[in-house]
């Protein structure tokens, strides 16, 4: 394999991963036939961010070292972003939990708490982010890796903080997935009588937020895998190379729903009953 070939793949898959997200966003936001949650919006912004932030040196990946200031930049979202999309997926998937069962026994979440879904992972972004620029002691320590793919810094600490929060979001999402998979499996009976009269609660709807689920878990453990291996990736430039590949994931996970598919396609559902079997309003 040639040197730089990890740079080629790296760049598509983040280039590839922020197209996708992008293609993904634009039929919910516009589209009045496509309805999501105000988490699944914030989820999706997150991983845009994240593929974003590994595409700020494209250009000065190879010969003299990028600008300082762009190079800072790019080490401040490497560090904040796994974060952010772990925590932002952690929220996505306490909101479907919570929407489920509240269909299932028609209860209320409090306003404030599903605000909260909305604000933690931000709050987690600036604070990681604040944190990875003050750790930086001499800006000399902000160089790119070794195989020029990104700016990192040479201290530990950043390392520490986001593979440290990313495991903490991957342990509380696979509890919350287990614990919503066992309530419905105990009121199974009842889910199958309301899936008849809400369109929110069809089978289809539910294995659909399932996959989502499982998938957003898989985003948490690669997420938090990367971060403890930071440091590793130095000897590793195909591991390196396919860090970019979570945001493209994410983009074909939640991107190929068949009303964002049929939206991109100029295709108008035949009933109105149709439109509402393929949609997800409260995912």
């Amino acid at each position: 394999m040639e040197s730089h070939t990890p740079i080629i793949i790296f760049n598509f898959l983040a280039a590839s991963g922020f197209a996708l997200l992008l293609a993904t966003l634009f039929p919910a936001l516009l589209s009045s036939r496509i309805h999501r949650s105000k988490a699944w919006f914030s989820m999706i912004f997150s991983w845009i961010i994240y593929a974003l932030s590994y595409l700020l040196i494209i250009g000065h990946q190879l010969g003299p070292e990028p600008p300082r200031g762009i190079c800072v930049y790019q080490m401040v979202l490497i560090y904040a972003c796994p974060p952010l999309t772990a925590m932002s997926g952690l929220a996505f998937i306490i909101d479907v939990h919570f929407r489920v069962t509240g269909a299932l026994f028609t209860s209320q979440v409090d306003h404030r708490y599903t605000q909260s879904l909305l604000l933690v992972p931000w709050a987690s972004f600036v604070a990681v982010a604040s944190g990875a620029l003050i750790a930086v002691q001499d800006f000399a320590d902000v160089s790119r890796n070794s195989h020029h793919m990104y700016c990192h810094s040479t201290t530990s600490v950043q390392y520490l903080t986001t593979a440290l929060i990313c495991v903490f979001a991957l342990f509380v999402a696979l509890c919350m997935i287990t614990w919503t998979a066992t309530i419905l499996y105990r009121n199974w009976a009842l889910f199958r009588r309301l899936s008849v009269k809400q369109n929110d609660l069809r089978l289809s709807s539910l294995i659909r937020v399932a996959i989502f689920s499982m998938m957003t878990s898989i985003g948490l453990g690669l997420g938090a895998f990367s971060a403890f291996r930071g440091n590793a990736t130095e000897g590793d430039a195909i591991w390196g190379a396919l860090l970019p590949i979570l945001p493209f994931l994410c983009a074909i996970a939640f991107g190929t729903q068949r009303d964002i598919v049929r939206c991109w396609m100029f295709r108008k559902p035949r009933t109105e009953g149709a439109d509402a079997s393929m949609s997800t309003p409260h995912v």
